[in-house]
């Protein structure tokens, strides 16, 4: 466990930023990243200190608030759980939850508003940069329309004899037959589907797609094992990936922009108070284990 400043943190906390971090990258590269985890973990218990860290010092700044706007606050949550559904029973019963909730709230916008202030401020000028040093994230996705014929290995008994027919398919299909009209009487997929439509390359893992999304336009595939079947594509259309223009995405640029100015000034600010912090790894029982970092306050 870790302890901020002689405060302990729940573990949860710990785990959730962790299956997010890892769940995030796994998702971005499409393979498993065990082998990450404790790079995974590193990152997120920096993240959690940090908003440890800054959570304390949001209560130094704002050790009272209001009763007024914290009743205001309280009210506006109120109404939009009844919006939802919630009965009055159920909110009496989390009245203290939701109380220390909407302090909590708007102790931290009030603190944020201080630390931030115009810190992330967004130029036309930023989000110009942005749009040219980024123009990759804009790109729309490659498209492709599908021919597909499909032998199932399960329904022959010889697979080698299969391949040398698919082969021969192959062979006849390359030298200008109609793809249609023979996958239509060869397929032996269920559907008798033929024409798979337009797909889009998000899978660049996938076997299959990485190989129709590296052919060209009419080209026919080599004969492709894939999920007990044999496989042979064709490229009937082609929508190449083009970049969206940029007044199309600017407000969306502008937004990202802003999230990063913030992540990035609530990153240094937080460093800053680590200069002044504990942090330390103790045990399940509260004994110190190991000082990670041990800067008095001046």
């Amino acid at each position: 466990m870790l302890r901020v400043n002689g405060e302990l943190i729940d573990p949860n906390l710990l785990e959730e930023a962790f299956a997010r971090i890892k769940s995030e990258a796994e998702a971005r590269l499409q393979i498993s990243c065990c082998e990450r985890d404790p790079e995974f973990m590193a990152q997120a218990e920096e993240e959690v200190v940090d908003s440890v860290l800054i959570a304390q010092e949001a209560e130094n700044r704002f050790p009272e608030l209001p009763d007024a706007e914290i009743k205001a606050r309280f009210e506006e949550t109120l109404k939009e759980y009844r919006k939802h559904g919630a009965s009055w029973d159920m909110l009496e019963a989390q009245r203290e939850p939701l109380l220390d909730e909407c302090e909590a709230n708007l102790r931290m916008e009030k603190f944020l508003d201080c630390v931030l202030a115009g810190k992330t401020d967004v130029s036309e000028n930023d989000v110009e940069i942005y749009y040219q040093e980024n123009q990759r994230d804009f790109r729309t996705v490659t498209e492709v329309r599908v021919l597909h014929l499909m032998k199932a290995l399960e329904k022959h008994e010889d697979p080698v004899l299969l391949l040398e027919e698919m082969g021969e398919l192959r062979e006849t299909l390359i030298e200008g037959a109609d793809f249609e009209q023979i996958a239509t009487a060869e397929t032996e997929k269920e559907s008798g589907e033929t024409d798979l439509g337009w797909i889009a390359f998000d899978r660049p893992s996938n076997p299959i797609e990485s190989i129709m999304f590296t052919m060209r336009l009419d080209e026919v595939s080599p004969v492709i094992a894939y999920e007990h079947s044999y496989h042979i594509l064709k490229i009937a259309e082609i929508k190449p990936a083009v970049v969206r223009p940029f007044e199309e995405v600017k407000e969306d640029i502008a937004h990202r922009v802003e999230f990063e100015k913030r992540r990035d000034a609530l990153h240094e600010f937080a460093s800053s108070l680590r200069e002044g912090a504990t942090v330390e790894r103790v045990d399940s029982g509260g004994d110190e284990e190991q000082d990670e970092e041990a800067a008095a306050p001046s």
